[in-house]
Parts: structure tokens; sequence; C-alpha cells
């Protein structure tokens, strides 16, 4: 499921727009997964070397892996992303 985003530019502010795809984890392509796995790296990593580890080798997930994600996507690559997993419990 891909949502169609009209093309953007930059706002008057001088910030680059964001722009916003929602896709299912079936629907990601190696290179969507290593594309992830840099900006989690960039991301956790100044917050110490072990929380980048679980990104090394193009994983684009740490502990479970989401079912659908919503990724923004800046001039300069991925700028956002929410991953969505669903969790069943059971009552009683």
């Amino acid at each position: 499921m891909n949502i169609a985003v009209s093309p953007t530019a930059e706002g008057s502010s001088g910030r680059a727009q964001v722009q916003w795809s929602l896709r299912w984890e079936s629907e990601l392509l190696l290179a969507d997964h290593a594309e992830l796995a840099e900006f989690f790296r960039k991301s956790y990593g100044p917050t110490g070397a072990f929380n980048a580890q679980p990104f090394e080798r193009s994983r684009s997930w740490a502990g479970a892996r989401p079912e659908l994600r919503v990724i923004g996507y800046d001039a300069r690559g991925v700028a956002a992303h929410i991953g969505l997993l669903r969790r069943f419990i059971k009552v009683g």
C-alpha cells in the first residue's frame, strides 16, 4: 500500500518538506531496508555504539519486525520513521 504524495519544495521557512510513504513490510526492497538501517545507525549511534548495533548489515528493525511502516523522506533520504506492530493478548 503506497500513498501518493504531491511533490514538495522548500517551504517559506527554508526547511525541506517531508514526503510520507505508507508501506507494508512485504513491499520493502533490500535497498529500502539498507536506507532505513543507515538512518537508524545515524540516529541511535550518538547515544552509544551498542544502541546502533541492531541495525548492522542492512537490518532495519531491532527486536520485533514491524508489519507496517510510515516513512518520511526529505531531500537527503529518510527523515522520519514510524513502525506499527500488532500484538495479540489473551484475557482470562
